[in-house]
């Protein structure tokens, strides 16, 4: 056994249960932290982005797109899969959460809002990456395409590298990997929600 990584599983455990011990009271305060430090951070991260050569390349990529590769298969699957799982369509948590609303809830505003609002948390987060991948192919001389852009590389790469660019690069790192773990504490109480 790796004894860090067990004492990470353990503390995991405990703040997933302190989450989410109260049902919907004290998911939803959890939740003010947890949703909003993300757009605080993206923010930040999207203004010094925006500072940077070469992030008019980054951008002009991700709006310019190569039209002849939506003849290729594999990118309308990965977009199908990452809408339906960034949306959570079907899971277990969306429909939990959908029996504490009010009676008088607007049911159809919700439905639209949940696919608007992740969309255009996708398309604000992908400001940010592009307009550092922009930069960082200009100073490596390496063609935006050829960067790496997605999954782990994309977390645990990118984003520090970027982080590494503002005054004080300690403290934005440590609130970065904070903003990580509401991301998954997020994800992973809405489960523990709906099974209990």
């Amino acid at each position: 056994m790796v004894w860090p990584l067990v004492g990470c599983l353990f503390l995991s455990y405990v703040v997933i249960y302190f989450s989410s011990w109260k049902g919907l009271k004290s998911t939803g305060k959890i939740a003010y932290v947890s949703c909003l430090l993300p757009y605080v951070v993206l923010t930040i991260l999207l203004i010094k982005g925006l500072t940077l050569e070469g992030c008019g390349t980054g951008l002009k990529f991700l709006f310019l797109p190569d039209w002849s590769k939506l003849r290729d298969i594999t990118i309308w699957k990965s977009a199908a899969l990452q809408i339906l799982y960034s949306s959570g369509v079907s899971y277990g948590p969306l429909m939990y959460y959908g029996t504490a609303r009010k009676q008088d809830d607007k049911l159809l505003t919700v439905s639209f809002m949940v696919p608007i609002i992740n969309s255009a948390t996708s398309l604000y987060a992908a400001l940010t990456i592009f307009s550092f991948l922009g930069h960082v192919s200009i100073m490596k001389n390496i063609p935006i395409d050829e960067l790496s852009k997605s999954g782990l590389d994309l977390l645990f790469v990118v984003f520090p590298a970027l982080l590494g660019l503002l005054n004080g690069a300690n403290f934005w790192s440590a609130v970065f990997f904070a903003m990580c773990v509401c991301l998954g504490i997020d994800s992973v109480f809405g489960l523990v929600d709906f099974f209990i």
